[in-house]
């Protein structure tokens, strides 16, 4: 089980990205004697969060490759992990058999002609579409526990290592630091910012299209720097809800990303970044706004003095009119709108960055990084029948 919280600032960063490389060149291979060790087994999974992801120099994924060798008993196998996801895609390819770009599993067996695999895919059902699970917004926080970044910022710097970090990372270093590094890197060096653009839209392929040319158009380092922002703030292509919810998920406790998660995690550490690092994205110290549309279980939880972590990118306005149009949990039927009033007057590593600049609606956006901590202040019900919460904002 992949841990998110820990008592120390240790890393595991390089350790992953061996075990992943590893786990993809067996598996590319054939060498599933040695493809077990790393996943363990579907009652006893060891590493099975890395299960659907693409690191930086391969095109499949390890249930690509186990079609690719027709061996049905492998799949039904890798299938039977929970974290397996029969959705995830290949990347943008050519194999033997002509194009593979984009391909299911399913779809690879049909263009490789492997029937009994086939079978086997066509009778599952994919665990991510059955566990409909909700997922709750508010995760507790302790003085006790500090976020170990966000599991899915880990494993995508553990599976893209070589473009933001090739250096050896220090395990004592937290992921915030390690953010830090991967900054001064892309402004010192002259092309690095090159490698990681074309990185992330080779990743989000299969999740924008749009949002990936826009990126890949970028000419300059300062113009990807804009593009990282405003392809965030654009709502048709529900970029904005796929990655939220991809930082949600996080919240489970034995979290499996999914193909679409992991596929989101080169972005995601790219914004998460900007929005730590980026001195032309300024500080935002006073009150904003943000309205949600929230279960009542999940509403029940913010009660004055409670402290907690959001583990998503959170938008919210200095004006509480332009707050209330954002998007909220489309998921949530006959929940409960919520209007939170947020202090930033704390000194915070988190402190909400101004994103108007660069953003393509005018709602005086102000954006909180994954893993903001907040405590609640107080609650009240007006006359609409609205709930405001007040939250003030913890120094990180």
């Amino acid at each position: 089980m992949y841990t998110f919280f820990c008592r120390s600032f240790q890393n595991k960063i390089d350790e992953e990205s061996q075990e992943l490389n590893n786990l993809l060149l067996f598996a590319k291979s054939g060498q599933w004697d040695n493809v077990w060790p790393i996943l363990g087994t579907p009652e006893h999974p060891k590493r099975a969060y890395l299960i659907n992801s693409i690191p930086e120099i391969r095109r499949w994924g390890v249930l690509h490759q186990a079609v690719y060798w027709g061996n049905p008993n492998i799949v039904q196998k890798l299938l039977k992990f929970r974290a397996c996801d029969s959705s995830l895609k290949t990347k943008e390819c050519t194999s033997e058999v002509g194009p593979t770009s984009g391909m299911t599993a399913i779809e690879l067996a049909g263009a490789y002609g492997c029937t009994d695999v086939k079978k086997v895919l066509t009778n599952h059902i994919c665990n991510f579409e059955t566990e409909a699970e909700e997922i709750d917004t508010f995760y507790p926080w302790h003085a006790d526990m500090e976020l170990k970044g966000s599991g899915l910022i880990d494993i995508t710097l553990a599976a893209y290592k070589n473009t933001f970090h090739p250096k050896n990372i220090d395990p004592r270093k937290p992921i915030v630091t390690v953010l830090g590094d991967i900054f001064n890197d892309l402004n010192t060096s002259q092309n690095r910012w090159k490698d990681v653009r074309d990185k992330i839209c080779d990743s989000l392929y299969v999740v924008s299209d749009v949002s990936g040319k826009q990126l890949k158009k970028c000419e300059s380092r300062q113009e990807f720097y804009e593009s990282i922002v405003n392809v965030y703030t654009n709502e048709s292509t529900f970029l904005y809800t796929i990655m939220n919810t991809a930082l949600r998920r996080q919240n489970v406790s034995d979290y499996k990303p999914s193909a679409m998660d992991l596929a989101m995690g080169p972005y995601v550490v790219m914004y998460q970044t900007l929005l730590l690092f980026w001195a032309e994205l300024t500080r935002e110290t006073a009150t904003t706004y943000r309205r949600m549309l929230l279960t009542e279980k999940d509403v029940e939880q913010y009660q004055t003095g409670v402290r907690f972590t959001w583990l998503s990118f959170v938008s919210s306005s200095v004006e509480l009119e332009k707050a209330l149009p954002f998007p909220t949990r489309s998921e949530v039927k006959d929940g409960c709108i919520v209007i939170f009033a947020i202090d930033n007057t704390i000194r915070s590593t988190h402190t909400p960055r101004n994103i108007e600049k660069y953003a393509q609606y005018m709602e005086r956006e102000r954006v909180y990084p994954t893993g903001s901590k907040f405590v609640v202040t107080g609650r009240r019900r007006e006359r609409n029948n609205d709930i405001y919460v007040d939250l003030k904002l913890l120094s990180s």
